[in-house]
């Protein structure tokens, strides 16, 4: 189902309602019960067409046809519940495929019905079919325009859209530059993140600017608006090297509810600092760091090194020794600077 069929659906039933209610408004009854007769031949599940239908049967002196039809709705109320439960309860067990299956089989009877699409949404997402749950959920807007579930799914699945996309060209392309370059590069989580900045609209693999402040680096997003601060003890190692005379350049690599972490670029290094590293790390050891949120495949994975806890830092600028790292944050392998101090 899409919005488009189901805009013909909702668009149909509202009218035919509305005709009958004007018929039986009029004292038409028997026309009544042709309108409520078509829709219900249209759709078997019609809970108010059979209502409506009862009601107009009524009238026109025939209870027993009256009480078949109201009958029918109740059992089709009580249908709808019970799949509903088994749809609810699916999705508590994380049983994604059946949820899948059991709001697809409500909506399908009950096309009109808002909840199912946002279930089958959720359960669409949970499987990666993004794709389709965007149209369920599109679906779920049609019928509520100011659904905020729906409303809030789309908006997270069109940024995963864009992610991906972004991932594919920013970060994995760039990327595999940042794993193979011993020290050069280092991921961190963002401190100081201003109370009113939403996180979200932060797409992974998205550059961002480090801005050198008195007692620290901020890190800007690509509208220059403050995303938050480098933790302060790496910032001050940055910051002094920076003044030396090296630049770096920075990716967001996630943001969500735990915070902002970007990864950081040497992309030049003056000669006067050749021998100090912008991220000391410990040795060639796989680090325990999601390679799919960075785009790397698994043949990436013997590139990823140890990495060091800048919290815990207490280092200078130059201090190239080997530390013992707390939390991986350093993503690191082989490079060397060709005579100007421009990383190959």
């Amino acid at each position: 189902m899409n919005a488009k069929e189901l805009s013909s659906i909702l668009s149909l039933r509202k009218e035919k309602s509305k005709e009958s209610d004007q018929l039986m408004h009029y004292g038409l009854f028997q026309e009544a019960v042709d309108v409520n007769l078509t829709m219900v031949e249209i759709n078997h599940s019609d809970q108010k067409a059979y209502n409506r239908l009862g009601d107009a049967l009524l009238k026109i002196g025939k209870s027993a046809e009256a009480h078949d039809a109201y009958q029918f709705s109740i059992f089709l109320e009580k249908t709808r519940k019970e799949n509903t439960k088994i749809a609810v309860d699916s999705a508590m067990r994380s049983d994604w495929n059946k949820a899948i299956k059991i709001n697809s089989d409500i909506i399908d009877r009950f096309p009109w019905e808002l909840e199912p699409y946002n279930r089958l949404g959720k359960a669409l997402s949970e499987k990666g079919q993004n794709k389709k749950a965007i149209q369920a959920f599109q679906c779920a807007l049609f019928i509520s325009p100011n659904s905020p579930i729906a409303k809030k799914n789309i908006n997270r699945l069109e940024k995963t859209s864009v992610l991906k996309a972004s991932m594919a060209v920013s970060v994995t392309i760039s990327g595999r530059s940042f794993i193979e370059e011993t020290g050069r590069t280092g991921v961190t989580k963002l401190v100081n993140i201003p109370r009113n900045f939403d996180v979200t609209d932060l797409i992974a693999g998205h550059s961002v600017d480090l801005i050198s402040v008195e007692r620290g680096m901020r890190i800007l997003d690509i509208k220059g608006i403050e995303i938050g601060s480098i933790e302060p003890k790496l910032a001050l190692r940055l910051k002094k090297l920076v003044e030396g005379g090296n630049t770096y350049s920075a990716n967001i690599t996630s943001a969500g509810e735990d915070g902002v972490t970007i990864i950081i670029r040497e992309t030049y290094r003056h000669p006067s600092q050749s021998n100090k590293s912008s991220f000391p790390a410990k040795s060639s050891v796989l680090a325990d760091i999601p390679m799919a949120a960075l785009g790397y495949g698994l043949n990436d994975a013997g590139k990823l090194a140890d990495l060091k806890d800048w919290s815990d830092d207490d280092t200078e600028s130059g201090d190239d020794e080997v530390f013992s790292p707390m939390i991986p944050k350093i993503l690191s392998g082989d490079s060397s600077l060709d005579g100007r101090g421009i990383l190959d």
